[in-house]
């Protein structure tokens, strides 16, 4: 029988480790199979490995201490050559390391912010063809307000999603126009568009993904808590979602967001679509059509409707949330 938990299972190093003594784990290894090692060893340890060999994706000597500390910790010892425990992972450590992941995993909570949203109204009827902005966007004959500010984010992506063609330079570039139009200036912090590419290649299927997938993240580029982090991944849900409260050994990291390299919106609104659900505690969409915030479920193309809205507007409110939230707000200069 193979591995089982859902992290291990399919890696075929892993699988090979699982019973075969010439494909044990040793120092000096390198791999997506040692970072699916390392993770494990935090989650059910809450290990601490270099950063070096965590992004690296190293087996390296915090990596073997940490392997050891764990066989220690439970003794698993193999009697008939040993007497004390070792830093390799061979088939009876890799098959402990299954046996508690099964055991602490659970299913990907698909549910961020996005999908847990409601209208603030009852969605208008747009069968007929699109409404007019006046009667759709409630407020948008205001002037918009400027806000003179600045907001810093960043984007990742995952090795598994470079090849799905997700438009990130026309994501960027709808958020940035629809935002200096409310007087704020987006700024990409470290690259442009992408500033990293997280060696992740698994869907986000489970909760130990999501985890595994943002403490990646965090590995590559800690801190940073006045910018907002995005990431463009393949996940079991639609457009995108942020997430909220999610819990990498004892700490809350902030809100960030998602982005479904797998789904395309039309409008090419999702970035700014998803900074709006960061920016607040919870939000409820916006009940107009045309609006950016509008619910994502209705532009869902397995959900029936007689015609789907286009989303170009941004009201006030919604600008104002982004740059007064939590990322960089300060002065820019026209």
């Amino acid at each position: 029988m193979g591995l089982l938990s859902l992290l291990f299972r399919g890696n075929a190093a892993l699988e090979a480790c699982a019973v075969r003594d010439e494909a044990h784990v040793l120092l000096g290894a390198k791999g997506e199979h040692v970072a699916k090692i390392q993770f494990a060893l935090f989650r059910i340890d809450r290990s601490t490995i270099d950063r070096s060999e965590l992004v690296s994706q190293t087996y390296g000597h915090s990596t073997a201490a940490a392997v050891l500390q764990y066989k220690q910790r439970r003794s698993i010892i193999n009697r008939t050559y040993q007497s004390t425990a070792d830093n390799i992972v061979g088939k009876m450590t890799i098959a402990a390391l299954d046996r508690e992941l099964l055991s602490v995993q659970r299913p990907f909570p698909v549910t961020g912010d996005c999908a847990q949203s409601l209208l603030e109204a009852p969605p208008s009827q747009f069968a007929g063809g699109q409404p007019s902005l006046a009667k759709t966007v409630a407020g948008q004959d205001e002037k918009p307000v400027p806000l003179n500010s600045l907001v810093s984010i960043f984007i990742s992506q995952t090795t598994a999603s470079r090849g799905d063609g997700f438009p990130i330079a026309r994501q960027v570039d709808f958020a940035r126009d629809a935002l200096f139009e409310h007087g704020v200036t987006l700024s990409l912090a470290f690259g442009n568009p992408v500033a990293d590419i997280i060696p992740f290649n698994d869907n986000l299927l489970f909760d130990d993904n999501l985890i595994q997938l943002r403490k990646m993240s965090e590995d590559m580029r800690p801190g940073i808590p006045q910018v907002l982090r995005v990431i463009v991944c393949r996940m079991a849900a639609h457009f995108g979602e942020t997430k909220r409260n999610v819990v990498i050994g004892t700490q809350t990291v902030r809100p960030f967001c998602l982005l479904n390299s797998q789904e395309r919106d039309p409008n090419d609104t999702t970035l700014l679509h998803e900074m709006i659900h960061a920016s607040l505690d919870g939000p409820a969409h916006d009940s107009e059509p045309n609006s950016v915030f509008f619910d994502n479920h209705f532009l869902n193309p397995a959900i029936p409707r007689p015609e789907a809205p286009r989303r170009s507007v941004l009201k006030n409110n919604r600008a104002k949330s982004v740059a007064t939230s939590f990322y960089s707000s300060r002065p820019r200069s026209r």
